[in-house]
């Protein structure tokens, strides 16, 4: 007489479980979906910058300096070097001949 109505409730609890695990199942392709076309975004822009420095590095090297040239200045000729930062860029010849006119003109030779 007993044992007739705690089969629906059974059903009802397995059909509940397959739901969610159609659920968990449709999420995790909809990941792995996502994290696909990440990959592939990562991948086309690391084998871009590869591409790009693969090319850099096989570029012709730059012109050797002009034989009068003293010391390396910037590549920008625009460039404004001002204040202290200056004197680095200046030939050892320039930095003689400014020594030995300040200890001149102090009478220290």
């Amino acid at each position: 007489m007993c044992g007739g109505g705690g089969g629906s409730s059974n059903e009802e609890a397995r059909e509940d479980a397959d739901e969610r695990h159609e659920e968990n199942l449709a999420l995790q392709r909809e990941q792995m979906a996502e994290q696909k076309r990440q990959f592939q975004v990562t991948r086309d822009d690391n084998q871009k910058r590869y591409r790009e420095q693969k090319r850099i590095s096989e570029a012709a090297p730059p012109p050797p300096p002009a034989e009068d040239a003293g010391v390396a200045t910037p590549a920008i000729d625009e460039l404004m070097i001002s204040g202290a930062n200056r004197k680095k860029y200046r030939s050892a010849e320039y930095k003689k001949e400014t020594r030995d006119r300040a200890t001149s003109s102090l009478g220290i030779n």
